[in-house]
This record gives structure tokens, sequence and C-alpha cells, in this order.
């Protein structure tokens, strides 16, 4: 089984910086769904060149970087990804998607949103990640029940233990979670987890959250690595596409091309929301003999 390492966003989203990324409400402004492009040139070829060149040793970059062709295609790639940074802008708007997301606060309960907001949450975060994949040609990723669960008991395991986006993929927590859905992963990976995050007092509305997630996405999907749009020219801020790779299964193995059962839970530990985008590869219902799927129920 090719072993998938789903990294963390380094970066954390700080409230102040957050008030800055996004514009300030215009009073006419208005209410529209947010939507996921990519820019001409984001194509599966070259993501899979990036995720390999993500998936290199630094020592490895550099000596492959030496070859003026190679460093060419990453400059001509970074551009790309700028243009899709700037492009998807529903994180910059003065308004939301509706008024009820403006009034309505995200509830926790126990270090976690709920289980109806976290639902929503899910369903909204995969209409973004399907329309990028729509625009790759690559068949949707399915929310399934059993996804959701399994982002729930992943959630439970971060704040239980007190870890954060800032602390980094809680690997641990993660496979005993897996376990606990019945997933049968070997080792003591993450296969599952792309995980992004910000600072914020306990009080956040729907509007903020859905904007915190879009900017977590559209971050991975381009590789940038800053914690806000300051730097969103700088070509040096662009250069992590393993969640690129993960949330468009292209990652140069044997079953590129495929989808993800998808779940989505949020959790608050220390003033710091992580969220965690989780999906289990279809392929696992069948590949290996079904080995590695165990009892888990999509």
């Amino acid at each position: 089984m090719k072993k998938i390492v789903k990294t963390a966003l380094i970066a954390l989203l700080a409230s102040a910086g957050l008030a800055a990324m996004q514009a300030a409400p215009a009073q006419a402004a208005a209410y529209s769904k947010a939507r996921f492009t990519l820019p001409k040139g984001y194509t599966k070829a070259n993501l899979k060149k990036a995720y390999l060149y993500s998936e290199m040793p630094k020592s490895q970059q550099k000596k492959w970087l030496k070859n003026k062709k190679n460093a060419a295609w990453l400059k001509k790639w970074r551009k790309i990804n700028v243009k899709g940074m700037k492009a998807n802008t529903f994180d910059q708007k003065g308004q939301g998607e509706s008024a009820k997301d403006n009034k309505t606060v995200v509830t926790l309960k126990n270090g976690q949103v709920t289980s109806g907001q976290a639902k929503t949450l899910a369903t909204y975060s995969l209409r973004l990640i399907n329309d990028a994949r729509g625009e790759m040609g690559l068949p949707k990723w399915k929310y399934s029940k059993g996804s959701q669960t399994l982002a729930k008991y992943i959630a439970a395991e971060y704040v239980a233990n007190k870890k954060t986006i800032a602390t980094g993929h809680y690997v641990p927590g993660i496979a005993r979670a897996c376990n606990k859905a019945g997933l049968r992963l070997p080792g003591n990976y993450n296969y599952v987890e792309d995980m992004a995050g910000f600072k914020d007092g306990k009080l956040v509305t729907m509007t903020a959250m859905k904007k915190d997630i879009y900017f977590g996405l559209k971050t991975m999907v381009f590789g940038y690595r800053a914690a806000n749009l300051a730097k969103v020219n700088q070509l040096s801020q662009y250069g992590e596409w393993s969640h690129a790779g993960d949330l468009m299964n292209t990652q140069g193995g044997h079953y590129d091309g495929d989808w993800d059962y998808y779940g989505f839970s949020v959790s608050y530990t220390g003033g710091t929301y992580s969220l965690h985008y989780i999906g289990v590869p279809s392929h696992l219902k069948w590949a290996y003999g079904g080995a590695y799927w165990g009892k888990f129920k999509a």
C-alpha cells in the first residue's frame, strides 16, 4: 500500500492577520455562494510534478532545481498558483453566503463543533473541493456518514490530548480514531487527514468559519505558506503541494484519479481552531483484498 502522509498547514491564521486579509464590509455587498476556480495551467500533469517536488527532501529539491528547465518550470508553476490565490476571493468579501450565516454563532460542545454544524461545514467544504476537482476532470468526492464519524473521532482525540494545528498532525490519535471507525490501516501513520487552522476567540460566526475554511483550502490547493495575503505575490511563498495532491488524488501513484469518502470536523483548544479535512480513499474498499478497509462503513 502506498504510504500517504497528509501534511499540516504550517501557518496559523492569527485573528489580526485574518482581519487584514478580509475586506471591510461594504454596506450594499451582496450575498453569494462561495465558489472555487482553477487558473489556466493548473493541470493534473503539473500538479503531479509539483506534488513529487513537494515530497523531495530539501537537499534533493536543491539538486533538482540546478536543472534550468526544472527551475523555469517551477517559476512558471508558482505564477499560475499566484493567479489562483488572487482569483478566489470569497474569504475577502464583506458579506458571506447568507444573512443567516452572519447571525449564526458556531457552537462548541466539549471542544468540538456540534454535529449539525459540522455536517453543514462538511457539505460546504466538499462543494469547494469538488469545484476544483470538476475543473480538472476528476470524479467528485462523496460525503459519507462513516467519514463524518471518523472526523468526529479525530477531533475528539485532538481535544482530549490538547493538540492543535500548531502541534501538527496528532498521528497516534488519528490512528486510534481510524481503528475505532473500523479502518485497519498499517503502521502508525496519517493516511486520512489534511489540516488547516486559525486563532480566535470562542465565539465566531458561521460566515467567519466558512471564510477560514475557504482560505485554508485555497492555501492548500495553491501551495501558499503565509498566514494572510500580504505576501501573495511573493513566489518564494509557494512551495508545498502535498495537500493539493491529496485533495486531487494526484500523487503519481497507482490509484491516481481515485476519489475519497469525505468528512469534516473542527476542534478548539487553547484559543486555536483546527480544521480537519478527512478523506478515506474509495479504492481501499477493494484494493489489497479489502484488508485495509476492515469493518469501516462509509
